[in-house]
């Protein structure tokens, strides 16, 4: 119980948090500044890059979909949207993007946590689904197996699995609609095995 009272003293008196995350999804702030959308224990964390897009920036090379990075940011002291303040890049997982099926498995699971999960609440059973999932990918060629292994263990997580019900009927069932890039994914999935046969 101390050391979590002291935690939260520190935090309240540097105004700072600092966490290992991945960048889920990027967009433009004003004429060259970017919104980062990251996943990491503490939640699913908005924050907004002052002058990202400039050459000159501390940020250049160090954001992209995908980046696993030691992260620190302000906490936003209205809304959800925070200042991000420091970024190291730890890996940026190139692996996941030498392949149409890698990249979209990849972007199919940032889909699914960023429709399914509240920000600023403290993930960490969902944050290591995401890094298991991704170093699979970066080792491994995709599968329907793969895929369907990750909504189980999503449904899993949120408490909802059913054995005698797919994960994805239930996640479609609780949160409305799943990502459009899931059937596209899985016929090309089932393609490339058909060719392998």
């Amino acid at each position: 119980i101390g050391s979590g009272l002291v935690g939260s003293e520190m935090c309240i008196r540097d105004r700072f948090m600092n966490a290992d995350a991945t960048v889920l999804k990027l967009y433009p702030l004003g004429e060259n500044g970017l919104i980062v959308v990251w996943c990491s224990g503490e939640g699913i964390i908005r924050t907004a890059a002052k002058g990202a897009r400039k050459q000159s920036s501390p940020f250049a090379g160090r954001l992209d979909i995908f980046y696993q990075c030691r992260m620190q940011w302000t906490p936003a002291k209205k809304g959800d949207l925070h200042t991000l303040t420091t970024v190291d890049l730890i890996s940026p997982r190139l692996s996941l993007r030498t392949d149409y099926c890698r990249l979209s498995a990849a972007g199919y699971f940032a889909r699914l946590l960023l429709q399914m999960l509240e920000p600023d609440t403290p993930i960490p059973e969902f944050y290591d689904l995401l890094q298991r999932a991704y170093t699979y990918l970066e080792k491994n060629m995709p599968s329907v197996r793969a895929v369907l292994h990750f909504e189980q263990e999503l449904a899993r997580l949120h408490g909802i699995s059913h054995p005698g019900i797919p994960a994805h009927v239930i996640l479609k069932s609780h949160f409305g609609k799943l990502p459009p890039q899931r059937e596209r994914l899985l016929k090309e999935l089932e393609r490339q095995s058909d060719q392998m046969k």
